[in-house]
């Protein structure tokens, strides 16, 4: 049987995806359930997170965007993963 609970940085990893692909900044509700599938507590772990590293940033009405560096850090990633599976 395998453990389906994903890591961190898997669930990290996907809200930074989900910003970087939007178009424009997000609701935080809408994020959480379309980025991630864990609670919504959980959700809030992993965006103060990302928030204190300056990867996610509250817009001035309170709708997420991912950063500069952000974006930098999920370009990355993504091309850094293939090489590590």
């Amino acid at each position: 049987m395998t453990d389906k609970r994903k890591g961190a940085v898997q669930i990290r990893f996907e809200i930074l995806e989900f910003l970087f692909f939007a178009d424009k900044p997000q609701l935080r509700t809408h994020v959480w359930r379309k980025a991630t599938d864990v609670s919504y507590d959980d959700f809030l772990k992993h965006l103060t997170f990302l928030k204190e590293k300056n990867f996610v940033k509250d817009t001035p009405d309170g709708q997420l965007l991912i950063a500069a560096e952000g974006r930098k850090i999920y370009a990355d990633l993504r091309d850094s993963l293939p090489s590590l599976l």
